[in-house]
């Protein structure tokens, strides 16, 4: 079959061979895109439709051998739809009725007016045309079908009453259906009542819509598992506007809903932290085209349309810093170099700001492109030179401490044994007991302004070994250590080692104190501490280093008399203590302590009603 205008190829069979050249040269003379063959006899004729492509054929009746239904019937066993026009001189009824029967396209009798053919002419060209019509749409169906049997969508056919007639096996799998389960149902089979309520709204809605239908809906599979489907929907209508069919494509999209809401969630939280942590992000390529979060922008004092190039986006750098931040830059896209900087910025607005850029390249893209995060840390950064100001003004504090008090100290304490070897009397006996305890605060002021810093190393310290060890090195006298720990915790070895001695110093009591009350202070040197939140109990107290189970920490606990409950918070403040000789820096050292590791501590019963003293958001160790 010829494509539409091209041309018409027509068999003419005819035993009358003159007759037949005389039709074919009017026929072509009629139509120009005719082209005609000749055959003298019905077995010649489906040789040639054998061995050639035809559009139409047109056969006389009386011929020898086949007649022209003869003919005809054996052209329908191979060729059921082929034009056929029966063109006789023989014009009686029972001869068109036979053709009929036989599946004849059209009857035309011949005539001795040449007129008849351009009749015929006619009668040729709309068959050719309907057949050729026929043929395409059928071939378009052949395609249609192969598309909807391979398409990766769901497809489904509805009737005019939105029954099911056509489904294709991508939406028997999206549902979880058969084939022959679903036709004749209708879409509600698909449908959750939280998402349509109503069925015949939708058939409206889509009746009226012009160009189609567009939802995303809850659904259900045979399997009662709710899924999130994106449909298109579309209605067929004739001339009349009648709907001839509606047809719908589908496709599971539950896992893409899903991440568009965490996408959009993560955007809220990031636009979120953003403003709160004063972050932004960025992100440039080889063209040196940069673009700017929302909250970059906010830290540059920029529009939320400012679109900078990259040398835009340095020019904000403090010149001391620029060209520290373009080699990063340079490094991090040409080498794959990542970097993590902080530096000075000026903002549109004038403003000198310190920031943190952090970037690194992206793999995997196209063009080479690096990204990465930028952070305000202007107040981290005064922070950080209140807080050097201040060591400096503790070191100073120290130094004074440690050289102008400490010699005169020692002088005096150097003379005052001279004194008392030549005269022993009480009140030299009081002046010596004085000198001790200015040396004791002394001690004690020193390792409060420098213990009380940031922890610098830390390390993994097993807790049992560090206890045993800090305890041959205090005076305990009949009291016993309890090392219940299995621990290995990550602290200043140092530091732990005083936190642990000053805890222990304060649950061994002194038979000399036993009436004294509390202190909280820790005597230094030859010279043992006093209590500092034990009262009234005399040698053999046991002290215990245990883990605490449920949290990262872990404890110090006496069987002694205890804390009361209205002095528990006052024990850890510098100064406090109740004993008439401790100097109230002891327990305030242990606080000072555990808060450079990021600890807590707090004191509580023990178990045997004495001091608890628990240290907790202690790393560990597994």
């Amino acid at each position: 079959m010829g494509e539409a205008g091209s041309p018409i190829q027509v068999l003419h069979v005819d035993d009358d061979l003159q007759y037949a050249e005389t039709t074919a040269a009017f026929l072509e003379r009629e139509r120009a895109a005719f082209d005609i063959e000749t055959a003298t006899s019905a077995s010649e004729g489906l040789a040639r439709l054998e061995s050639g492509v035809f559009d139409c054929v047109v056969s006389d009746y009386e011929m020898p051998g086949e007649n022209g239904i003869e003919f005809l019937e054996s052209v329908r066993e191979q060729h059921s739809d082929l034009p056929f026009i029966l063109y006789t001189g023989r014009g009686s009824e029972a001869v068109a009725g036979d053709a009929i029967s036989a599946g004849v396209t059209d009857y035309l009798q011949k005539t001795a007016d040449t007129s008849h053919y351009a009749l015929l002419a006619n009668r040729i060209a709309n068959a050719v045309q309907q057949y050729r019509s026929q043929r395409a749409l059928e071939e378009s169906t052949d395609r249609l079908s192969l598309f909807i049997d391979q398409s990766p969508l769901g497809f489904v056919e509805y009737d005019p009453n939105f029954e099911i007639v056509r489904v294709n096996d991508t939406l028997t799998e999206i549902f979880g259906y058969t084939e022959a389960e679903l036709l004749g149902e209708t879409w509600e089979v698909f449908v959750s009542s939280e998402s349509y309520g109503d069925v015949d709204a939708v058939t409206s809605a889509l009746s009226e819509a012009s160009g189609g239908y567009h939802s995303v809906d809850e659904n259900v599979r045979k399997d009662g598992e709710r899924i999130m489907v994106e449909w298109h929907n579309r209605l067929v209508t004739d001339e009349s506007g009648d709907v001839v069919t509606i047809f719908s494509h589908c496709q599971d999209v539950t896992e893409r809903i899903e991440h568009e809401q965490n996408l959009a969630q993560m955007r809220d939280f990031f636009a979120e932290a953003e403003e709160l942590g004063d972050l932004g992000a960025w992100e440039f390529d080889e063209t040196g085209m940069l673009t700017w979060t929302a909250g970059t922008r906010r830290i540059h004092g920029v529009d939320d349309d400012f679109e900078p190039t990259v040398e835009e986006g340095l020019s904000f750098y403090h010149p001391d810093d620029r060209e520290t931040v373009a080699d990063a830059v340079d490094a991090a896209l040409e080498d794959g170099e990542p970097y993590d900087i902080e530096a000075r910025l000026i903002t549109a607005t004038g403003d000198c700001r310190w920031v943190r850029t952090h970037g690194k390249r992206v793999e995997g893209t196209e063009k080479r492109t690096v990204r990465g995060f930028f952070q305000d840390i202007t107040e981290q950064k005064e922070r950080e030179r209140r807080l050097r100001m201040q060591n400096e003004r503790l070191e100073e504090f120290a130094s004074v401490v440690s050289h102008d008090l400490r010699g005169p100290l020692t002088v005096a304490q150097g003379q005052l044994k001279l004194a008392q070897q030549d005269e022993g009397n009480d009140r030299l006996d009081s002046i010596d007991s004085a000198l001790q305890r200015m040396q004791t605060l002394i001690d004690d002021i020193l390792t409060l302004a420098r213990d009380g810093r940031e922890a610098t190393t830390t390390e993994p310290v097993d807790l049992h070994t560090a206890a045993t060890a800090c305890w041959q090195t205090i005076e305990t006298k009949n009291a016993t250590l309890v090392p219940d720990t299995d621990s290995v915790v990550v602290a200043d070895p140092r530091r732990l080692r005083r936190l642990l001695e000053n805890l222990f110093r304060n649950s061994v009591t002194h038979g000399s104190l036993s009436t004294q009350g509390q202190d909280s202070g820790v005597e230094q040197g030859s010279t043992p501490s006093h209590s500092d939140a034990v009262v009234e109990h005399g040698d053999g107290v046991t002290v215990t280093v245990g883990d605490i189970e449920d949290a990262s920490g872990f404890y110090v606990a006496d069987d002694g008399p205890g804390v009361p409950k209205d002095e528990r918070d006052a024990v850890f403040e510098a100064g406090y203590s109740t004993a008439s000789n401790g100097t109230g820096f002891g327990l305030a050292i242990v606080a000072e302590i555990a808060a450079v590791h990021g600890w807590d501590v707090s004191v509580t019963d023990s178990e045997l009603g004495g001091a608890r003293f628990e240290i907790t958001g202690v790393g560990r160790e597994t």
